[in-house]
C-alpha cells in the first residue's frame, strides 16, 4: 500500500491508493461538528417563506400581464374554431416576369402559386397588348416598358388583373439563358421557320423549323426573336410552348432543387411549383387589331376582359392591391358557429375589392347583428360601402393602432344572396 500527504485546510491527511488498478480515492471519515442552531431552524424556515413569497409575485405579476388596460384578459387562441382565434392572412404568392431582350419588352408573364408548392399558373401577356384601365392611362406594354421601365408594366397589369405582386422580377435574355441552362436540352418543336434579314438585305431562313433539343442560349434567343413584319401574337404561341417545355423539363429533372436552383424566395419556388407539380400555362385572350399605319397590336375585348376578371379570382384567391390602390384592410370576425358564413363573407369582401388582413371569430359566438367599424377617419368611404352590402351602417371606432382599417364581424342576420 502506497501513501501520499495532500494538504487540506492547512493540515495534511492521510490518503490510501489501492495497489490495484484502477485506482480509487479514499478518504478517511471524520465526525463533523454539530451545526449551529440557526442555520438547523430559522434558516429553513426563511427558506420556505421566501419560496411562497415567489410564489405570490409570481401570480399577482401573471394577472399583471395577462390583464389589459380595459381590464379584458389576454389570452392566446389556437384553434381556429374556437372563440376568440384570430389569424393574420397570407396572400396568395404571386410573382411579375418581365422579359426583355436587347433593352426591349419581349412579354410579360403573371405567376401565382395556387397550391403552395405542389401547383401554379403562368399567364403570357403580349408585349404589344394595348392595356386600358380605369385611372391609368391607356398604353401598349412595350411603349410603357421603354418610358417607364418595369415599375410602369406592373402598374398596368396589376390594374388590368385587379391584384398586386408580391415579387417582381425582370429576366433579360442572358439570366434566361442561365436559367434554362439548369435543365438543358430542352426538347422543343419549333412550328415555323424564324428568318432574318442578311447584309445584302435578302431574307434567310435563322432556324428551320421542326424538332430540336435547345440548348439554353438557343432557348434564350428563340423567346425574344421576332421574325420580319411578324404579329407578337406569333411570337407569344412560341413563348407559350417554351414554357410548357422548360417546365416538363424541370419536372423530370433527376433533381428538382438542382433544376430550379434551390432557394425559398425569387423564381425558384415557382418554378419548382409550376414544373413539379400541377401547371396550368395559358396566354391571355386579345383580339389581333391592325392600326392606320399597318402596324398590328393586341387588345381586350369587353368579353375578354371580363375573362381577366375571372381568371384572376381563379389564381389568386387572396390577393393583395395594386400599387395605385388605396384599398381599406380589413379584419374578418365570425360572430356565429357556422364557418361557412366567414368564408362566403371572405369571397364578398374579395369582389368589394377590400384586402383581408386578419380573419378570426369574434370573442363569443351567438353575435345577433353584423357590424362595421372603421378605425381611421380616411376609411369611411370604403366602410360605408361595406355596411350597405352587409345591410348595416358604419361606425366610427378611431384607433391608429389597429393593423388594420376596418373590423367587421358577422352575426346571425346577414344572409349570403
Amino acid at each position: 500500500m502506497k501513501f501520499l500527504d495532500l494538504p487540506s485546510a492547512g493540515v495534511h491527511e492521510l490518503l490510501e491508493f489501492e495497489d490495484d488498478a484502477p485506482r480509487r480515492l479514499r478518504r478517511r471519515r471524520r465526525p463533523a461538528p454539530k451545526a449551529n442552531w440557526f442555520w438547523r431552524f430559522v434558516f429553513p424556515l426563511m427558506v420556505a417563506g421566501a419560496g411562497i413569497a415567489v410564489l405570490l409575485l409570481w401570480e399577482a405579476g401573471t394577472k399583471a400581464v395577462l390583464d389589459s388596460t380595459d381590464g379584458e384578459e389576454l389570452a392566446v387562441v389556437t384553434d381556429p374554431a374556437a372563440p376568440g382565434f384570430e389569424a393574420f392572412v397570407d396572400p396568395t404568392p404571386t410573382m411579375l416576369l418581365v422579359h426583355t431582350d436587347g433593352g426591349q419588352l419581349s412579354g410579360v408573364t403573371v405567376l401565382s402559386q395556387t397550391a403552395l408548392d405542389n401547383g401554379g399558373t403562368a399567364v403570357l401577356l403580349s408585349a404589344d397588348l394595348l392595356v386600358e384601365v380605369d385611372g391609368v392611362a391607356a398604353a401598349y406594354l412595350r411603349e410603357a416598358y421603354t418610358a417607364g421601365g418595369a415599375d410602369a408594366v406592373e402598374t398596368l397589369v396589376a390594374e388590368l388583373f385587379g391584384f398586386g405582386f408580391l415579387e417582381r422580377v425582370e429576366l433579360d435574355s442572358s439570366q434566361l439563358r442561365e436559367w434554362m441552362r439548369l435543365v438543358e436540352p430542352v426538347p422543343f418543336n419549333l412550328l415555323d421557320d424564324l428568318l432574318q434579314i442578311n447584309e445584302a438585305g435578302d431574307t434567310e431562313v435563322w432556324l428551320s423549323r421542326g424538332r430540336k433539343d435547345l440548348d439554353g442560349e438557343l432557348a434564350a434567343q428563340i423567346y425574344g426573336f421576332t421574325n420580319p413584319g411578324e404579329s407578337d401574337a406569333n411570337r407569344i404561341e412560341r413563348q407559350l410552348d417554351l414554357w410548357v417545355s422548360w417546365l416538363d423539363a424541370i419536372g423530370r429533372a433527376d433533381d428538382l432543387a438542382a433544376a430550379t436552383l434551390p432557394f425559398d424566395d425569387g423564381l425558384s419556388p415557382f418554378l419548382r411549383s409550376l414544373g413539379g407539380g400541377s401547371a396550368e400555362v395559358s396566354i391571355l385572350a386579345a383580339d389581333v387589331v391592325t392600326d392606320a399605319e399597318g402596324e398590328s397590336f393586341l387588345m381586350l375585348n369587353a368579353s375578354q376582359l371580363d375573362r381577366v376578371a375571372e381568371i384572376a379570382e381563379a389564381i389568386v384567391p387572396v390577393p393583395i392591391a395594386p400599387p395605385l390602390s388605396e384599398r381599406s384592410t380589413v379584419r374578418l370576425l365570425n360572430g356565429t358557429d357556422n364557418p361557412e358564413i366567414r368564408d362566403e363573407a371572405m369571397e364578398l369582401l374579395i369582389e368589394l375589392e377590400i384586402t383581408i388582413g386578419v380573419i378570426g371569430n369574434a370573442l363569443e359566438f351567438g353575435v345577433q347583428q353584423t357590424s362595421v367599424t372603421y378605425h381611421r377617419a380616411q376609411a369611411q368611404a370604403d366602410a360605408d360601402r361595406v355596411a350597405a352590402v352587409l345591410g348595416t351602417v358604419a361606425t366610427l371606432v378611431e384607433n391608429l393602432d389597429q393593423p388594420v382599417d376596418l373590423t367587421i364581424v358577422i352575426g346571425a342576420n346577414w344572409e349570403p344572396s
